[in-house]
């Protein structure tokens, strides 16, 4: 069966089980694309459980949020990697004893969660789906940062030591839903045939991340307290140092745009090492940029302040996708974004936008400069940025192939 083909079934007998470490009201890129893809499926008339981590005692273990039902199991704990790893007992009990209410399983995210699919796999024979986040979990390669505090190179005798089980293990994968063609390339280079590797990015809901109509901008600046005669520059992500905030808060401090306004929204990462909320927020204020830049926190719904701006930056150290750029385009504005990852696969350099080396603050306010500065730039780039991503990232067809996917395993197995 060809990957592009759609579902033409008339669904799966039993249904989904989305597999996540966190799920609503933990809100991220993971979060949001399980819940996305939950909600689609239901739409479809598929049944839909998603099991995830108890994350606090005041949320009920079983609920149903629009049609989906939310298992919430494992040792209650905040987000964290370690959390990951003390839920996998709970799973493999959950999908062994609940075999009879799905025909699939489908891990978003599947580092350490992917371990516990396989083992129940081995008493249900449900097939499992596996959707990486990020690059370097199937290689193994995510763990060369600590191979190198532990003064052993990523590539010798030791590291393949590590690294061989890894790929042995995750690879046992019946599927494997690639969102970038970085983590595409890398699952094919690790062995697994090409008949279980489909590209099916994160995807969006086009007919929501539009373009403002004509004079809705204005309403909508003035409905944010937002002002209508100055350029708006937005960040949107959580406050975190490897999405690149304290880099363009410097590269911010470098350009001291008078006719401009940074908007940062996103929540902080408080109690995390990476955080950069509090930071940001001294930083710009020891160095007098109050006014202009603002924080506004997270937000509900992103589209309105998107379609108020005049551009977007996305300046992350890495990216498996960068969904927050993808809903810019959408929108029509303008990107900045480094060049890393996932985003080399939509952001074209001088087309819908420009491209920075990461980690560089004034290789960034270079690049800005020119957008800030001259609105007939914005709008040449403008102009093409909706239909760039348009035809691969709309998520009725995206999540169309994957329901696709799901019930060819369902049927196989």
């Amino acid at each position: 069966m060809n990957p592009s083909a759609t579902s033409t079934g008339s669904g799966l007998a039993r249904g989904v089980l989305i597999l996540t470490p966190y799920f609503y009201p933990i809100i991220g890129g993971v979060e949001s694309n399980a819940e996305r893809l939950a909600r689609y499926l239901v739409s479809q008339g598929e049944r839909v459980v998603v099991l995830t981590k108890r994350i606090g005692r005041n949320l009920r273990d079983e609920d149903d949020r629009d049609g989906i039902a939310i298992r919430r199991i494992g040792p209650a704990g905040e987000r964290s990697s370690l959390g990951k790893w003390l839920m996998t007992p709970a799973i493999v009990r959950w999908l062994v004893r609940h075999s009879s209410d799905y025909d699939v399983v489908c891990c978003v995210d599947y580092r350490a969660t992917g371990v516990a699919a396989l083992l129940a796999r081995r008493s249900t024979g449900r097939p499992v789906v596996f959707q990486a986040q990020t690059t370097g979990v199937l290689s193994g390669d995510n763990v060369d940062p600590l191979l190198r505090r532990a003064g052993i190179g990523s590539e010798g005798m030791i590291a393949r030591m590590v690294k061989s089980p890894v790929r042995a293990l995750y690879g046992g994968a019946d599927a494997f839903a690639c969102i970038s063609r970085d983590i595409e390339r890398e699952t094919l280079a690790c062995g697994v045939t090409r008949d279980r590797v489909w590209y099916l990015p994160n995807a969006i809901d086009m007919a929501h991340f539009r373009p403002a109509e004509p004079g809705e901008r204005d309403r909508i600046r003035t409905s944010l307290g937002l002002p209508i005669d100055r350029v708006i520059c937005l960040f949107v992500g959580r406050l975190s140092r490897e999405k690149g905030v304290m880099d363009l808060l410097e590269a911010w401090r470098l350009l001291q745009p008078a006719d401009a306004i940074l908007v940062v929204a996103g929540p902080d990462m408080t109690g995390h090492a990476w955080d950069a909320g509090a930071p940001g927020r001294a930083f710009v204020q020891a160095q007098g940029l109050a006014e202009n830049v603002r924080f506004v926190g997270p937000l509900t719904d992103v589209v309105p302040m998107m379609q108020a701006s005049d551009l977007v930056v996305q300046p992350s150290h890495f990216e498996a996708l960068g969904l927050s750029a993808i809903e810019a385009l959408a929108c029509g504005i303008p990107l900045v974004a480094s060049a890393v990852g996932g985003l080399l696969d939509f952001v074209v350099d001088g087309e819908n936008g420009r491209l920075s080396p990461p980690e560089d603050p004034p290789a960034l306010a270079a690049c800005l400069f020119p957008l800030l500065s001259d609105p007939r730039e914005r709008a040449r780039l403008a102009a093409r940025a909706r239909e760039s991503v348009l035809q691969d990232y709309d998520e009725l067809a995206v999540f169309g192939r994957m329901r696709a996917l799901f019930d060819r395993l369902a049927r196989a197995a």
